[in-house]
């Protein structure tokens, strides 16, 4: 059997060109002279992976733990896998209209309804989405895992595609010759978005796994240090009972000392055995598959729903759909007044409601655009057919509660100062702190506008979260200079507490996409915080210095936390530099948000001394008291 190490090393020096040839135990390798001078190797060796063998002179070995691997597995993954890859037509025969409105029918059912094809299948080209990425889990300082991931992911629909139909992809010949394959492939983000998402998602319950196998570790080390400092406050107060008036001053101030010394250690601990999990995306390939298109009607008595389904040559199966009323993956209902799913739908008995419920809004650009004078505008999504799903009583007003948000708030910023924004935003939130501090462009400069450009428009609608998320509602902003990018708005009491430029756990983790580039934005510069601001010097830093390092998402959060502890900054800033206050304020806030910048990185940030930041992070972390449901 050969070694998986070895094969994967031999398989990247074919990669970049060398060769190699197998005689017996060991394998004779030829290097390029590019790869000979990146490892400082002979242009000739003979490698093995059987420690025996490689006693013998002038055998290298090579296996697990040798880090020849480790450095080559780094060199793959900073190029990434990324390109544009054409299936080659099957030359079996291809099934019947028949056939294929058979296997339709099997694997779409439609409840209610029937499914008939009465034009000519066509040949077409579908599109799928392969993300890999290396997910590493860090479960405390000394343990440490990391797992491959991958997702297909069907563009059109964006939903996963099976296992059976992933593995029968991978394993389809290529053509080759088709340089050009692809035209259109613009609209493949979305798909791209929901491989994260259910990577991400699986990780999330990967790592909550691999917690459990730490969790005495943590346990332990916790109640040594609990029983530790019990034992030393104990005798001190014992000490502090007994002394005579003009060493008590002295005790009770060691007893304070100590207690805060055990929050300080008991937090170190915490963090110490925080889990975490980082994505690193290495892989994204855009896949067109030979296809054969049927355009059928979902039939209901008279009732014609027309619908499209492509039947991918290549894994000899139908791709997904979603419901064309709602978007979910629920089973098929054919209505009496419109094609939906169980979901949609409120019951199989389909009472007729009062009134159809409002158009649901999608991502996208208008034809037109409005004149200058009008406000931002909600952007219409695609021409769907008028009659629309019965959507259940109890979910209309939770919907409408979040679009009408969304509608109030950025109508607001297109005015202006004089659209007061401020009344939908939450009191003490990062996104008052951008109002108050940056003004209405506050809100569009932490999603990537610059300051001069306001909106345009826009569209609103859910966005998909695991339970718990804090966001409300999601969508795309135009700006007046046509640039378009997605926003979040995540809620506190009904209000809008943050405006993000991705999605945000209930525990306040950002999404890890977030932390895959710079996270800082470039367009936004520290000489934007106006002078007159009523701020104090500790959140001026903040917001000058924060959005270079974290972004100027993590930048508000960090000065939301800061102004919510006022009570505390002279004892904070007693005998200490702002600057430093500071620092430890926008590591706290941003490891708590998901990243993982060090002490170090935020002295130099900073520019202070990391003893510094040490020392205003023992002071500062009680009073801030962050925790899963205070993020900031």
């Amino acid at each position: 059997m050969t070694d998986p190490a070895l094969d994967f090393w031999l398989r990247y020096v074919a990669m970049e060109g060398g060769m190699h040839e197998p005689a017996g135990d060991i394998t004779y390798v030829l290097l390029p002279s590019a790869l000979s001078e990146r490892y400082r190797l002979p242009d000739e060796l003979w490698v093995t992976a059987d420690p025996d063998v490689a006693r013998d002179d002038g055998v290298t070995l090579l296996t697990h733990g040798n880090p020849l691997l480790a450095e080559s597995a780094e060199c793959l993954l900073a190029a990434g896998d990324a390109g544009v890859i054409r299936l080659a037509r099957t030359a079996s025969v291809r099934p019947s209209p028949e056939v294929l409105l058979g296997a339709l029918r099997d694997a779409v059912p439609v409840d209610h309804g029937k499914i008939d094809v009465e034009e000519a299948p066509q040949a077409v080209w579908h599109l799928v989405v392969r993300v890999g990425a290396l997910v590493t889990f860090e479960l405390s300082a000394e343990d440490r895992f990391q797992e491959q991931a991958e997702r297909w992911i069907d563009v059109p629909s964006r939903r996963e595609l099976a296992p059976a139909i992933a593995d029968r992809l991978s394993r389809a010949a290529h053509d080759d010759g088709a340089a050009d394959a692809v035209t259109g492939t613009g609209d493949v983000w979305p798909a791209v978005s929901e491989a994260h998402r259910l990577i991400d998602m699986a990780a999330q319950s990967r790592r909550a796994e691999l917690a459990v196998e730490v969790s005495g570790a943590h346990e332990a080390e916790r109640e040594r240090a609990v029983v530790y400092y019990a034992d030393v406050i104990a005798g001190i107060e014992k000490r502090l009972a007994a002394a005579a008036d003009d060493r008590k001053a002295v005790l009770e101030q060691r007893l304070l000392s100590t207690r805060e010394e055990r929050e300080r250690r008991l937090g170190e601990i915490a963090e110490k055995y925080s889990a975490s999990h980082a994505i690193r995306p290495y892989r994204l390939h855009v896949v067109e598959i030979p296809a054969i298109r049927l355009r059928a009607d979902v039939r209901r008595g008279d009732r014609r729903y027309p619908m499209v389904f492509d039947w991918l040559l290549s894994a000899g199966d139908f791709a997904p759909v979603r419901c064309p009323s709602c978007g979910s993956e629920a089973p098929l209902v054919a209505g009496k007044q419109n094609l939906g799913c169980e979901t949609c739908l409120a019951s199989r008995s389909e009472p007729t409601p009062k009134r159809a419920a409002p158009p649901r809004e999608q991502p996208g650009r208008a034809a037109a655009k409005p004149g200058p004078a009008e406000k931002a505008t909600a952007k219409p999504g695609p021409d769907k057919p008028s009659a629309r799903p019965a959507v259940p009583p109890r979910a209309k007003p939770a919907r409408m509660a979040a679009e009408k948000i969304a509608e109030q708030l950025w109508t607001s910023v297109a005015k202006g100062h004089a659209g007061n924004a401020g009344r939908v935003l939450a009191p003490g939130s990062p996104a008052e702190v951008l109002y108050e501090v940056l003004g209405p462009s506050g809100l569009t400069q932490v999603i990537g506008f610059p300051p001069d450009v306001a909106p345009y428009r826009y569209s609103s609608g859910r966005y998909r979260m695991p339970a718990g998320s804090r966001i409300l509602v999601a969508g795309e902003l135009e700006g007046d200079d046509e640039t378009t990018l997605p926003y979040f708005l995540g809620g506190l009491d009904g209000l809008v507490a943050e405006v993000l430029p991705c999605p945000a756990f209930a525990d306040g983790r950002l999404s890890s996409g977030y932390w895959w580039g710079e996270s800082g934005d470039v367009r936004w510069r520290p000489s934007r915080v106006p002078r007159e601001a009523d701020i104090d010097p500790v959140a001026r830093i903040l917001l000058g210095t924060g959005p270079t390092w974290h972004g100027l998402c993590v930048a508000a959060r960090s000065v939301a936390a800061w102004e919510r502890i006022a009570d505390s900054h002279q004892r904070i800033l007693d005998g200490r530099e702002p600057r430093e206050a500071a620092a430890a304020v926008d590591r706290l806030i941003s490891y708590r948000a998901g990243g993982r910048g060090t002490f170090a990185d935020a002295a130099a940030v900073y520019r202070v001394a990391e003893s510094a930041v040490r020392a205003a992070d023992r002071v500062i972390r009680p009073a801030l008291d962050l925790a899963p449901g205070r993020p900031w």
